[in-house]
């Protein structure tokens, strides 16, 4: 503050000095720089301020986009967080019902096994009573063509198949 007074002071002398002088001596070549050294300073600082004005607003505006891209991204996280819970939750259900379902498979297979085991076992008996019953009635076939190639009554034959029936399955439903 006091050399802007004194530089006024300055440049006031050399002002009102008589114009006699047309000649410039070094105190105004002085001053004059002075002068536009200030001049230059003034412009300089009111550039800086425009500067420092243009960065605050860049900082405001920044600041407030980073508090909305954090909320955002807060929001986000908390949506995720949501999901993986939801998923988890989702993928132990699947799990239980997974190990169900296997339980029930293992079940099932042991069923069909049982199921698997009777019909063979079935199916032997039936190919025993087929067997059974085929050579019977070939026995029976040979028998009644032999009777009807000796065309004369045989009592004792007839005895004797009475007598077979009663030993061997299936002769009675043939007589």
């Amino acid at each position: 503050m006091k050399l802007a007074v004194f530089i006024w002071s300055a440049f006031a002398m050399i002002l009102v000095t008589p114009a006699i002088r047309t000649q410039i001596t070094p105190v105004q070549k002085v001053l004059q720089a002075l002068q536009e050294m200030k001049s230059k300073a003034e412009a300089a600082m009111d550039e800086e301020q425009k500067i420092f004005h243009e960065y605050t607003e860049w900082v405001d505006d920044r600041t407030t986009d980073l508090g909305f891209e954090i909320k955002t991204g807060e929001s986000t996280i908390e949506e995720l967080t949501a999901f993986i819970e939801k998923s988890d939750n989702k993928v132990a259900e699947l799990a239980t019902a997974i190990g169900k379902l296997e339980d029930d498979i293992a079940r099932l297979e042991g069923e069909k096994a049982d199921a698997t085991a009777v019909r063979d076992k079935e199916h032997a008996e039936y190919v025993k009573v087929s067997t059974d019953y085929a050579e019977s009635v070939d026995a029976l076939e040979r028998a009644i063509q032999i009777m009807t190639a000796q065309a004369y009554d045989r009592p004792q034959a007839e005895m004797m198949l009475q007598q077979m029936a009663k030993t061997t399955p299936g002769m009675t439903r043939v007589l």
